[in-house]
């Protein structure tokens, strides 16, 4: 190529080459054409109209996608185990600090006088209280027992 004929500087020459190399969509450009785009012109030559090259066919490449349905369903179902699995322990250890430590019973002292003593009422809401929270571990533990393997299964599943 000539450079002082075109007018071009060594970037022009890089970038020239470099559009001549990549394949689509500059494919068949040829110096000509890039030198209309510079203050200088080429001089035209006529040439002998030559028979058409075999046409070649470009085909674009197209990529796929790296997340597809099935991979997102899992990473969906994994999510959502997760978040079920951590809410149950944290409820499991809030129904093992109630077990623990129960909430003291209210009687109301302007309520009517009851039939049987407060005291006697005081232990009853108790113990009914750490029944509610030995169920609600019940429930925390059935729930982790289902939703852990459930989110394993299906994080091996979206690990493959």
């Amino acid at each position: 190529m000539d450079n002082k004929k075109y007018g071009f500087n060594s970037a022009h020459v890089k970038i020239i080459e470099a559009i001549q190399t990549y394949p689509w969509p500059f494919h068949g450009i040829k110096e000509h054409n890039l030198a209309m785009a510079t203050t200088k012109k080429a001089p035209v030559k006529k040439t002998v109209a030559k028979a058409p090259a075999k046409a070649q066919v470009i085909q674009p490449i197209y990529q796929q996608s790296r997340i597809d349905w099935r991979s997102l369903y899992l990473y969906a179902v994994c999510l959502i185990t997760l978040m079920v699995c951590l809410f149950s322990l944290v409820s499991l250890i809030r129904s093992g600090v109630n077990v623990a430590y129960p909430d003291p019973a209210y009687v109301d002292p302007y309520a009517t006088k009851p039939q049987v003593d407060s005291a006697v009422i005081a232990a009853q809401v108790k113990d009914q209280n750490q029944r509610q929270a030995v169920k609600s571990m019940i429930d925390a533990v059935t729930t982790l027992i289902i939703a852990g393997p459930l989110y394993v299964y299906h994080w091996r599943l979206a690990r493959k």
